[in-house]
């Protein structure tokens, strides 16, 4: 009897947390909507995967460029602006090249960026890798460096717990710049 008064008190202290982190955005399913205000995307679906360090992007035509003695990265995002039809042209400075290791094992180089995303009523600056993703089920995964800077918990078994992101170019939401 004691046991058992024990691991219900145990659970239920445990649920109530994990409620309480779920009601202030800090815990994510699975799959959650992402917004990029930096290139005026409202919302696009993201695969959270605890296993991939850092964050990629379906970016399409990828170009490094030299603008003013810097870096710079041009490519285009297909189909985010809602409509179904409307690619965007995205400029941003180049943080790096690095060499990637894909979940097949395979590694490459990628080109990668760091932008601002909004989950939930977070806003978060991270670095993001660009990729062909158009062969993977989500144009974009969720690495563990931007959930730790967000101070995120995952429950595998849940999705969209964040929900629609809001209006993530606000300052008052701002988490990290």
């Amino acid at each position: 009897m004691i046991v058992r008064t024990i691991k219900s008190k145990s659970k239920s202290s445990l649920k109530s947390k994990t409620d309480a982190l779920i009601e202030c955005g800090h815990v994510l399913g699975w799959r959650e909507w992402v917004s990029l205000p930096d290139f005026d995307v409202p919302m696009i679906k993201a695969k959270v995967d605890t296993g991939a360090r850092t964050s990629s992007l379906h970016a399409l035509n990828v170009k490094v460029i030299t603008k003013d003695d810097k870096k710079f990265v041009k490519f285009v995002l297909p189909h985010y602006r809602g409509d179904g039809h409307a690619r965007i042209n995205c400029e941003a400075p180049l943080v790096d090249i690095r060499e990637i290791r894909s979940s097949n094992g395979e590694t490459d180089e990628r080109i990668v960026i760091s932008t601002h995303i909004g989950i939930g009523a977070h806003r978060l600056k991270v670095e993001m890798t660009l990729a062909n993703r158009s062969l993977m089920g989500f144009p974009m995964l969720l690495g563990r460096t931007a959930m730790k800077a967000g101070r995120f918990l995952v429950l595998p078994s849940k999705s969209y717990l964040a929900g629609k992101s809001e209006t993530a170019s606000t300052a008052e939401n701002s988490d990290a710049d």
